[in-house]
């Protein structure tokens, strides 16, 4: 509790970052649709590129915001007003990732029992929260949905089923993120510059 209190500023500032993502990528999905529209709609590698595009300039933009963060904490800690912590970074991602874990698992749960028993209820709590973590998590969509394609022609059953896959990759998807926010934090403890070397080829 300690620690969310003393991080919760750069912790909701992550989860916001994520949000800014995620609506930079459904105006890039819905550009590109009004592009090119095509019969089928927007085609799958350009479905893919996207994602991947968004993907890598969310990991960027947080991999710089917990660097930053990082380098501050070696200043404090340097100077005696902190302990080191190093594993912060990862800390910082899952909480900062929870609303995406708790939405998913909770919408994996109730498609599994969907699946299982029938409840139909528990299909219509399914919808509202994959419309949900769908948004928030729309930059893993073209990458997701293309991972696990529902066929032409399946039955409802079937689609239930890709739907539940779906909701299973979008609970390991933020795993990506907390990898990397632990990773640019150490890196950033450490003032370790991932371009570092080129910078100094250019000075020279």
């Amino acid at each position: 509790m300690r620690f969310l209190k003393e991080n919760s500023y750069d912790v909701v500032k992550l989860f916001i970052n994520q949000i800014g993502i995620a609506i930079f990528s459904m105006a890039l999905y819905s550009a590109v649709s009004i592009a090119w529209p095509g019969d089928g709609g927007m085609s799958s590698w350009a479905q893919v590129i996207i994602s991947v595009f968004a993907i890598l300039f969310y990991l960027v933009l947080i991999y710089t915001a917990m660097w930053e963060i990082g380098a501050k904490d070696k200043i404090k800690v340097d100077g005696g007003r902190m302990k080191q912590f190093n594993l912060k970074g990862i800390l910082m991602g899952l909480l900062a990732n929870v609303p995406n874990f708790l939405l998913c698992g909770l919408a994996a749960l109730f498609m599994g029992i969907y699946l299982i028993n029938g409840v139909e209820w528990l299909k219509g709590v399914f919808a509202i929260l994959n419309l949900i973590f769908g948004f928030i998590e729309s930059m893993y969509l073209g990458v997701v949905i293309n991972i696990f394609p529902i066929a032409e022609g399946a039955t409802a059953h079937a689609a239930d089923i890709v739907y539940f896959n779906r909701t299973l990759a979008y609970l390991i998807m933020p795993m990506l993120t907390v990898g990397v926010t632990g990773l640019g934090y150490w890196l950033g403890f450490k003032e370790f510059r991932v371009f570092s070397l080129a910078n100094r080829n250019k000075n020279n």
